[in-house]
């Protein structure tokens, strides 16, 4: 599998806003190779379609996957591995409301074919088609994927087929064999990452080169895996409630996008290269899909209002549309008028992004409740650029009332709430996004300000001391996430320096546990280190 990384910049992951970080392009070379989320939709049940009984669902076992418990540990290991160096790497759309809104989609679709909910999810900003999915349940996603589909079952194709790789054991199949081509893929993308910062040429070369030794070894195999992925991605999809006739419509635009490039001699579509779209392959897709029952023009459109408030979230956090884009589409989109009131915001012309809020407001309430929490979100947003941010906690903590369990709402929350000097309020939202996904960076982060907050403001100095303790501890799981062992250590040195000092005054009691705490997550940041796939 070949996957196109073209230049990026790398930075910080920081707040008030969720910023990207650095490269275009990461691992879809993984899928051939290889905390459910509490608000998911139950699957839409339609009595009129249903999955032929000739295509009867063919998954491994539920428990385990038919793993064993060994396999199972040397998987999540992996997935972890793999987690901790993407992250930093690659330009990163950090957005919790796109990042909520394609999680629900993403394990919605794995709750049917896997026990297991997803390591993880990340989504790249990057302008190619490109998706990816890594042994131990990390499911990637390209911006571009999002921006080339025409609706939610278009992009649930996409996830549902990685899904499928997943469930089906494509990468347990020939440990060794797979493991090998696993290495070079995962070496070849790291390569590239380090060569894209130089030269854009050259990342596109060192990823040929990589990948042309496994494509000629294993391309006969990777087409008998591409086609059961496809088959048991529309059985995926009809039980989770999509349309599967959108996986060959996907397809087709990929083929003609893929034939233009080849005309004007440019790369193909990463998605294209990764998973070779043949001719058989492509009609084969079609005539599967066609066993399927049509769906009514209203199941076809229920969930076009999210897939349009998706689609202009993403070209606005990506600054990918201009103004006058956006004014254009604005006239007959809900979700470019919020992306263009985003706009108005970051261009402090607060007087025009209101009066797109006073239209908003007045539509009627089922209309106005169909862009919830995302309006919500969007005013909170215009208010914290203006400094209001009592009044955008205001704002939130109505919808946080209504979906206290949407981890979008709870960060923005909880930035507005450290930002008007209520960290403790902010950290009691943050803290169970972090035990419910270990993996959460922007939580982290977002920890790390409100005791850093904390540390400033309180007048008490063992609160200011065990607020600094924790601060330093949250870095060092951003650092760890983001593959930066040795400062993660740093972190936790001298975290445990201070903790140790608090022993020899009358703050002994607070220090043992979280010396205790520490010591454990300076021993998890070794073993990170020193894993090697």
């Amino acid at each position: 599998m070949i996957l196109f990384v073209s230049k990026q910049k790398t930075g910080r992951l920081l707040m008030p806003h969720a910023i990207k970080l650095g490269l275009s392009a990461v691992l879809l070379a993984l899928t051939t190779g290889a905390n459910s989320s509490e608000n998911s939709a139950a699957p839409f049940a339609y009595n009129s379609w249903q999955t032929p009984a000739a295509e009867a669902l063919d998954l491994p076992n539920l428990r385990g996957q038919g793993l064993s418990f060994a396999e199972q540990y040397q998987n999540k290991l992996l997935g972890e591995w793999s987690l901790q160096r993407i992250n930093g790497r690659a330009k990163m759309e950090h957005d919790p409301w796109v990042q909520e809104t394609v999680k629900e989609m993403t394990w919605r679709l794995n709750a049917q074919a896997r026990e297991q909910a997803p390591l993880g999810l990340v989504i790249i900003d990057n302008p190619s088609i490109n998706a990816f999915a890594v042994p131990g349940g990390v499911i990637g996603i390209n911006t571009g994927t999002i921006l080339a589909a025409s609706s939610m079952d278009e992009l649930a194709s996409v996830v549902a087929h990685e899904v499928a790789h997943i469930s089906q054991r494509h990468y347990e199949s020939g440990v060794d064999e797979r493991k090998k081509a696993l290495l070079m893929q995962i070496g070849g993308m790291l390569a590239a990452i380090a060569a894209s910062a130089v030269d854009g040429d050259a990342t596109a070369a060192v990823l040929m080169g990589s990948q042309t030794a496994l494509m000629n070894s294993s391309m006969a195999f990777s087409r008998n895996n591409e086609r059961e992925a496809d088959r048991v991605g529309m059985q995926i999809m009809t039980q989770a409630g999509y349309d599967p006739r959108a996986m060959p419509r996907f397809f087709a635009t990929m083929n003609q996008k893929s034939q233009l490039n080849q005309t004007a001699n440019l790369f193909l579509p990463s998605f294209v290269r990764s998973h070779p779209l043949s001719n058989e392959r492509l009609s084969e897709s079609q005539s599967r899909a066609q066993q399927y029952p049509a769906m009514s023009l209203s199941q076809q459109q229920r969930h076009q209002v999210q897939f349009d408030l998706l689609y202009w979230r993403v070209q606005s956090t990506g600054k990918h549309a201009s103004e006058t884009t956006l004014t254009a589409a604005a006239k007959n989109s809900l979700g470019a008028k919020l992306a263009l009131m985003t706009w108005y915001s970051e261009q402090q012309r607060f007087t025009d992004a209101n009066d797109i809020l006073a239209e908003l407001v007045v539509l009627p309430a089922a209309q106005r409740q169909s862009l919830e929490p995302l309006l919500s979100i969007t005013h909170s947003q215009m208010l914290n650029e203006q400094g209001k941010w009592q009044q955008a906690a205001e704002v939130l903590e109505r919808q946080q009332r209504v979906y206290p369990e949407r981890r979008d709402l709870r960060l923005y929350l909880a930035e507005a709430l450290t930002n008007s000097n209520q960290p403790t309020k902010a950290q009691a939202l943050l803290k169970p996004l972090t035990q419910q996904q270990p993996s959460d960076r922007y939580a982290w982060q977002s920890l790390q300000l409100a005791n850093e907050r904390i540390a400033k403001t309180t007048d008490s100095p063992q609160l200011a001391n065990i607020a600094t303790i924790n601060a330093l501890r949250y870095r060092s799981h951003d650092q760890l996430w983001n593959g930066r062992y040795e400062s993660a250590l740093t972190s936790l040195t001298q975290a445990k320096r201070l903790a140790e000092s608090m022993q020899t005054t009358a703050q002994a009691n607070s220090a043992r546990p979280l010396l205790a705490s520490i010591n454990a997550e300076i021993k998890d940041v070794k073993t990170a280190k020193d894993f090697k796939p």
